[in-house]
């Protein structure tokens, strides 16, 4: 008995079989390699571009820190500025508030001299009308009163010099 038979059935069955093949290729395997080969191209096309736009958003990201990092040197500087433009001001209300005080200081000064000056005048008038008082009682019975008028008016004269 031979193992392999070449007979009709066999043809048939071999027939059958390629076209099986025949029919398997045109309606599955070719349209699943289509499909499998645009598949992997899109993917391939996707992980391309998946790969540019991470590229891309890599440079987008350091341009964004370094924009970043020059907007806080600026902000920075800003404040520095500011800061310098602050103690500026600050110095220099210091410095009218000092004038501003040493005017009142000498203002004051003056007032006080010259309420000195006021209350000396009008202690010495004070005392010069009491002893003009005095002298009058003194010399109420020993001159007469043409003598003590000249003599009053003299001492008068004498105090205002």
């Amino acid at each position: 008995m031979d193992l392999f038979e070449i007979n009709l059935t066999s043809a048939v069955q071999l027939l059958s079989f390629l076209f099986l093949l025949w029919m398997l290729n045109k309606l599955l395997y070719k349209p699943f390699f289509s499909m499998m080969d645009k598949r992997r191209e899109k993917i391939e096309g996707d992980l391309a571009e998946a790969e540019q736009l991470r590229k891309s958003a890599d440079a987008m990201k350091k341009q964004a820190e370094e924009e970043l990092k020059a907007a806080r040197q600026k902000a920075e500087q800003i404040i520095a500025a500011a800061e310098r433009e602050a103690e500026k001001i600050v110095d220099e209300a210091k410095q009218r508030a000092q004038k501003e005080a040493e005017k009142v200081i000498i203002n004051a000064q003056a007032e006080i001299e010259r309420q000195k000056q006021e209350a000396i005048s009008q202690v010495q008038s004070i005392a010069t009308e009491l002893a003009i008082s005095l002298a009058m009682k003194v010399l109420k019975d020993v001159v007469d009163e043409k003598a003590k008028r000249e003599y009053l008016m003299k001492i008068i004269r004498e105090h205002e010099k």
